[in-house]
């Protein structure tokens, strides 16, 4: 009971909630049930956002590394009793995509919590928790990031554990009864699924898997250049020069926490993580050191992960590849750097450095843009395409993305860019929100009630976006990237302080700016694109718009006469 107190709510905001006696953690306590709290970003008072400063995420980032550095070993030992017997690169390979996204949501609520008790510690607030004894099960490491990371009660129960290490003596608390969550069950596989299924792991064996915009028969030639012995020294990193003890940095939890970090870990591990059965030993493949490529569904499929976990035990060696925006742009990484960066080699869109992170970066065109130039068809379209990006509540990432208090500002910004645009122009706009994602704030529904005379864009965006008469993006993405190399028509804007990027991105966005490309407000955006509505493609092929767009995409972009083949092939059969 509150006694009178006002609470403080960490998880749901409860129905018919006074905002006079109840204030919010965080914009999460609203999401997906918006729709009872009409202007609950207005009404509510909520708890300060403690990463908004750039020097404070890139702290944070690095706690996080360190975290997850310094915890691989003892969740190993808790999942495998031989675990010492196998070598740390077969448990960083298989462990670090999850471990990273269990670190990032420790460091994030603690520093919530943190700035909570500053802001408010000497305040008789009541605040109600979950005990210790909830339970989670998670069947992969996706349904931790769904319902874990983005979950309203993972959420609240581990702000509890945090909060009871520094629990104000002004507070009060109250225990809510204990909840057991299952998460993830599979469903049977259809006969088509199946064959899928079993084509993909096929697929995945490859020395160099079919990766996004790949033909199979690429797949198949950058596989034959693999199947030599690697050349030079290995430049893997260790993930233990990430740790506490290797950068002197720290996560500033209490002294007595340790054991409660590995009982946070073991709680957020999934069913198919701690299913897994691990070799007695790995002994060095004699045919070794060889290279292969990992795809990006090593974040997502364990056992795939594991057979590379066991590739990397035996002495051989990693290439990830890019595979979409924020490489060598966004200005604080996190996982990107411990899963992908650390490994032999990385393959980029372009760039050669990401400032402040250590990798083997080789420049190379990928068969992901090769062939855009030219697809788009929309000098006769009807249509203004405007294409947003996901709303999470919770700030789950903790990579230079927008802090959940920016998200609404982010989405109301999308308000402010078509009430300026006028309604002749909005008659002729479609909107193409994000995928449905949980703990999200509402998108197209939101957007669609306030300009009836906008349409939401269906089905797949390519359809929209390579027919569309101008292109409207208000964050910095991969559909940036492809856009531009398709060379059509856009305007772009975004605050920059919400997605704060490297200096040397920093001055290519510069470069959109004075060509008119990328704007700094919503408003000026509108406008532009109202400048421009009549003839888009006279204003876009100036000679001072194509020189902005050919110097972004040399560097985040690459593409190449005659196409990627011949570089891959040179390269990989020199790593």
């Amino acid at each position: 009971m509150s006694n009178g107190r006002v609470t403080l709510v960490l998880g749901r905001m409860p129905h018919k909630a006074d905002p006079a006696v109840f204030r919010a953690a965080g914009p999460w306590c609203f999401a997906e049930q918006e729709e009872f709290f009409p202007d609950w970003d207005k009404k509510f008072t909520f708890a300060p956002e403690p990463l908004v400063e750039i020097p404070l995420q890139e702290r944070a980032c690095q706690e996080v590394k360190a975290l997850c550095a310094d915890m691989l070993p003892h969740v190993a030992e808790r999942i495998c009793p031989h675990a010492r017997n196998l070598p740390p690169a077969y448990w960083e390979t298989l462990l670090t995509p999850w471990a990273m996204n269990v670190s990032k949501q420790v460091v994030e609520r603690w520093w919530r919590v943190k700035a909570m008790v500053q802001a408010w510690g000497q305040e008789p607030l009541h605040v109600p928790l979950l005990p210790r004894d909830c339970s989670f099960s998670f069947a992969t490491g996706p349904d931790f990031v769904m319902h874990g990371a983005l979950g309203h009660t993972y959420n609240h129960w581990l702000f509890s554990r945090l909060l009871e290490e520094v629990f104000p003596a002004a507070w009060s608390m109250e225990y809510l009864p204990a909840v057991q969550k299952k998460y993830g069950e599979q469903e049977k596989l259809s006969g088509k699924e199946q064959v899928r299924e079993v084509l993909r792991k096929l697929m995945l064996r490859l020395p160099c898997p079919r990766l996004k915009g790949m033909s199979i028969a690429q797949t198949l030639r950058f596989s034959l250049a693999l199947l030599h012995r690697s050349h030079g020294p290995d430049r893997s990193r260790p993930q233990a020069e990430y740790s506490s003890a290797a950068t002197g940095i720290a996560v500033d939890l209490p002294e007595n926490f340790a054991s409660t970090l590995v009982t946070l870990f073991m709680a957020s591990l999934p069913q198919l993580l701690a299913s897994h059965k691990h070799p007695a030993r790995l002994a060095p493949d004699p045919l070794g050191p060889r290279l292969r490529v990992a795809s990006v569904l090593a974040y997502e499929d364990a056992d795939y992960r594991q057979s590379l976990a066991i590739w990397r035990g035996r002495g051989n060696r990693l290439m990830y590849v890019q595979h979409g925006s924020d490489y060598g742009q966004v200005r604080c990484v996190s996982d990107v750097e411990m899963v992908e960066y650390s490994q032999h080699a990385f393959g980029t869109w372009g760039w050669k450095q990401h400032q402040g992170s250590a990798g083997n970066f080789i420049p190379l065109p990928y068969p992901q843009l090769d062939g855009l130039e030219g697809r788009w068809q929309g000098q006769k379209g009807e249509n203004l395409l405007y294409v947003g990006t996901e709303m999470p509540a919770f700030p789950y990432r903790l990579d230079a993305h927008p802090s959940p208090l920016q998200i609404v500002e982010y989405r109301k910004d999308k308000s402010r860019f078509f009430e300026a645009l006028g309604r002749d122009v909005q008659a002729c706009s479609l909107y193409r929100p994000y995928f449905p994602v949980p703990g999200s704030l509402r998108d197209a529904d939101w957007v669609l009630e306030r300009f009836p005379a906008v349409r939401m864009a269906t089905g797949m965006l390519s359809n929209h976006l390579y027919a569309c008469r101008l292109l409207v993006l208000d964050h910095n993405g991969t559909t940036l990237l492809e856009s531009l190399v398709a060379n059509m028509p856009m305007v772009l804007f975004w605050r920059r302080e919400a997605w704060a990027l490297t200096s040397d991105a920093t001055a290519l966005l510069d470069m959109l700016a004075e060509a008119g490309i990328w704007h700094e407000t919503p408003q000026k955006a509108a406008a532009k694109a109202a400048e421009v509505w009549s003839d888009p493609l006279a204003w876009w092929m100036s000679d001072k718009v194509q020189q902005a767009r050919k110097a972004y995409c040399a560097q985040q972009a690459l593409t190449v006469p005659g196409g990627p083949n011949p570089y891959w092939l040179k390269m990989l059969k020199s790593l």
